[in-house]
């Protein structure tokens, strides 16, 4: 089998079916899905019964990264192709994925998530970059140099040889919540030698965040996982520059915008939050470690 590809669910009765249903449509049929349910309490496990994928229910709730290792271990395919519950996937989506992996040498490939338009706050949010480089774009977030090869990927559309992820040990499932860790294991494929190949062709869409209390929570908890992230790398000065980076590319992209004071006043609050969830994380040390490994 080519590709399996791996879903973590939580509480994703909303928005699973337009995946499932993107996934039916593909135009590449030598495939497998694999769900990985969180624990959920909503109808999540009833809604995937109804579409033909493995399944994978927990107990107890893990987080996405030990969901994602968890389907690995139950993979059929030589290429594992991760995406999230609430995202859409193109028809093309695994052909095209399939070409990117043409080259015996391509060990893991990032796709290019696209944004749904949404209302003004929501399009602003959108606008900082995140999830996979939000509405300005990966390579404005991440860089991606003249051969198309980058540093970083996101769970949300991105897939590994499964000798590679194997390799490195897959996801690190000390991180709680999504975020972070998908940078991590990145860094990991990256110290052992293996490249990531940007594919702006291998396209997934995503709805945008458009609620602040939302917004907010989501910017806490990446300040939690920044700190977890900072515990496991040595080059944190590379990680902060590239940040400043992205942060003057933001600023450029929308000057004369609009919406530039709003996203102004939401990178100073996500930076501020993020502060507060980074010395949360600190002053709660390995806990989070013990917990979710």
């Amino acid at each position: 089998m080519r590709f399996s590809v791996i879903v973590p669910a939580f509480n994703a009765a909303r928005t699973l079916p337009a995946l499932m249903d993107s996934l039916l449509r593909q135009s590449f049929q030598d495939f497998e899905v694999i769900l990985v349910d969180d624990c959920s309490c909503d109808s999540t496990p009833e809604i995937a019964q109804t579409y033909p994928c493995k399944i994978i229910r927990l107990s107890e709730n893990h987080g996405p990264a030990h969901c994602r290792n968890l389907g690995a271990r139950s993979a059929q395919g030589d290429i594992l192709a991760f995406t999230d519950s609430d995202c859409e996937v193109a028809p093309d989506w695994l052909k095209t994925m399939d070409r990117c992996f043409f080259n015996e040498s391509t060990s893991s490939i990032m796709g290019r998530l696209v944004l749904k338009p949404s209302s003004f706050l929501g399009n602003s949010i959108s606008a900082l970059g995140f999830p996979a480089g939000g509405a300005i774009g990966f390579e404005k977030i991440w860089k991606v140099d003249k051969d198309g090869l980058t540093d970083s990927l996101s769970s949300c559309n991105c897939a590994i040889r499964k000798e590679a992820y194997r390799k490195i040990g897959g996801f690190d499932e000390s991180f709680p919540y999504p975020g972070g860790e998908d940078t991590l294991l990145a860094y990991g494929l990256k110290k052992t030698g293996y490249t990531i190949k940007y594919c702006p062709d291998v396209l997934a869409y995503h709805g945008a965040r458009d609620s602040f209390p939302d917004f907010m929570r989501w910017q806490f908890r990446r300040g939690i996982s920044s700190y977890i992230f900072c515990t496991k790398v040595q080059d944190k000065r590379d990680f902060l520059a590239l940040r400043l980076w992205s942060t003057g590319n933001i600023i450029r992209t929308f000057l004369g915008d609009r919406k530039l004071p709003l996203i102004l006043f939401l990178l100073m609050t996500s930076f501020l939050t993020q502060v507060a969830g980074f010395l949360y994380g600190k002053h709660k040390g390995l806990a989070y470690a013990r917990a979710h490994h």
